[in-house]
């Protein structure tokens, strides 16, 4: 359910000085490439001017944001900050005695929270598959692990995107705080912006921190505006405005000089880094995985929010600020925004081509082995060796079977069919899925299993004689399937 109690008000691109043309060249040239858009808010003057999900995405479902969740991990930093319970100059060993090795490594005693913020333990690349093994040695703790891969250089002076130093950050919170980070947030942060839906992947008792975060596109949006109004909501302050102002201001550089090395990252990548708040060209932003950002620019008091799958992030921030910026330069004529919104709202992903003719069979999977990692297991859904594909209500059945496996799934024909992957375990939510597929005239089945709640898709490709070819569109970061991806249930 979408929460009303705190919705943002809503009004026109040209009410708000914006020409909604330039919304109308941007959905255009996103089009032009390989970035598949899920949605698009866009805020100005803390008014919603256009927003719009691509069907069978909408406004209603929650979306797996990836590192966005940092932005959450951080105001739960900055919060317990301002209420005492630690410090930006604390040590974060002296707060973890219990997972501290007895061989640390002494740059550690110099790792402050601050450094943890901001990226810069001191190691020169990312830690986390480092982490994950020697956290065998840590009783399977992942921080216990990370205090256990010694930093290449002295914190503070070299920046690395590095999950596990946000990981402690949020285990800070939890530990301190005594709940988990959602706890902490709900009624200081998520309860008076109205966010009511926010569900989060665990490692162990306490939320991933880095990752794992699921909202709504409009929460993102409440969010942005959050940071752009110095931490004020609806004339209530939320956040310090000193911790908001630290957290979108650079506080590390992270420019080629600044890294270990290796290539360098895209340019909006290297315009420095806050307290989990990346600076861009124009503004700060919190960006994950895929193309989801929360994007802020304080000259044009304006949020830009995107839901999307993508691996060239950089072109999507890019046209983003080639077409919207000089949209804000002025009003647009009127009849622009009855068009744009007209648009907005009939948005929607490509079906697969269907010659309309049948299919059905049983068939052996053949699915590529995932790379090794702290979260993966093998094949794109693990245990899968065959599936049955069976004719069904004006579209199909799929059927995964296979060792420890009994999945079937609805696919929908012309339009998309909701089904759900069962839950692993008690407490958590089934994963939801949309689903739809076709016929290609060479009699192959082309189907498209959306995780709804995730920016990805699997494809299941099957000649008429098989064998069935799994394949996520672009993998999931945790690799163990759609069953790794179940929430822990809202209470």
């Amino acid at each position: 359910m979408t929460s009303t109690s705190s919705s943002l008000p809503r009004s026109t691109p040209s009410a708000q000085g914006v020409d909604a043309a330039g919304v109308d060249r941007l959905i255009d040239a996103i089009g032009q490439t390989d970035t598949e858009m899920h949605s698009l808010m866009v805020l100005r003057h803390g008014h919603v001017i256009a927003e719009g999900w691509w069907a069978p995405f909408a406004p209603d479902l929650k979306h797996l944001v990836y590192s966005l969740s940092k932005t959450f991990t951080s105001a739960a930093a900055g919060l317990a900050i301002s209420e005492g319970r630690f410090g930006l100059d604390d040590v974060m060993v002296d707060h973890f005695p219990e997972l501290v090795p007895d061989d640390l490594d002494e740059k550690y005693r110099r790792y402050l929270v601050r450094h943890a913020l901001s990226m810069s333990s001191g190691h020169e690349s990312e830690t986390l598959d480092r982490a994950a093994t020697a956290s065998r040695d840590a009783g399977g703790d992942l921080l216990g692990g990370f205090f256990r891969v010694a930093p290449d250089r002295e914190p503070g002076t070299v920046f690395a995107y590095s999950q596990p130093t946000i990981y402690g950050v949020g285990r800070l919170v939890a530990k301190t705080t005594g709940g988990t980070i959602l706890d902490y947030l709900r009624p200081r942060l998520l309860e008076p912006l109205g966010i009511d839906e926010a569900q989060w992947m665990m490692i162990g008792d306490v939320e991933m921190g880095f990752s794992g975060i699921h909202v709504f596109t409009e929460s993102l949006a409440k969010t942005g505006q959050l940071m752009l109004d110095k931490g004020r909501w609806q004339g209530e302050q939320i956040l310090d405005p000193e911790w908001v102002a630290a957290a979108t201001s650079k506080q590390m550089d992270n420019d080629t000089a600044h890294r270990g090395p290796g290539a360098p990252d895209p340019i909006d990548w290297q315009q420095g880094y806050g307290f989990q708040y990346w600076m861009n060209r124009n503004g700060f932003r919190g960006d994950g995985a895929y193309g989801q950002f929360i994007i802020v620019w304080p000259e044009e008091d304006a949020v830009i929010i995107t839901t999307a799958e993508t691996i060239d992030m950089q072109t999507l921030l890019s046209l983003i600020t080639e077409h919207l910026r000089p949209a804000m330069a002025g009003a647009g004529p009127k009849d622009a925004d009855a068009a744009l919104a007209e648009r907005l709202s009939s948005l929607a992903l490509p079906l697969p081509d269907d010659s309309g003719t049948g299919f059905s069979g049983t068939f052996d999977v053949d699915a590529a082995v995932y790379p090794p990692g702290p979260f993966t297991s093998n094949g794109p859904v693990p245990g899968a060796e065959r599936v049955e594909v069976t004719e069904a209500d004006g579209g199909w059945s799929i059927r995964f079977l296979g060792e420890g496996i009994d999945v079937t799934l609805p696919v929908g024909r012309g339009d998309w069919a909701a089904g759900e992957w069962p839950a692993p375990a008690a407490g958590l939510d089934a994963v939801p899925f949309r689903s739809v597929a076709g016929v290609g005239a060479d009699g192959t089945w082309h189907a498209r299993l959306r995780m709804i709640q995730t920016p990805h898709t699997l494809h299941v490709d099957i000649a008429p004689n098989g064998p069935a070819s799994l394949a996520w569109r672009f993998p999931p970061l945790r690799g163990d399937g759609p069953a790794g991806h179940a929430l822990p249930s809202l209470s």
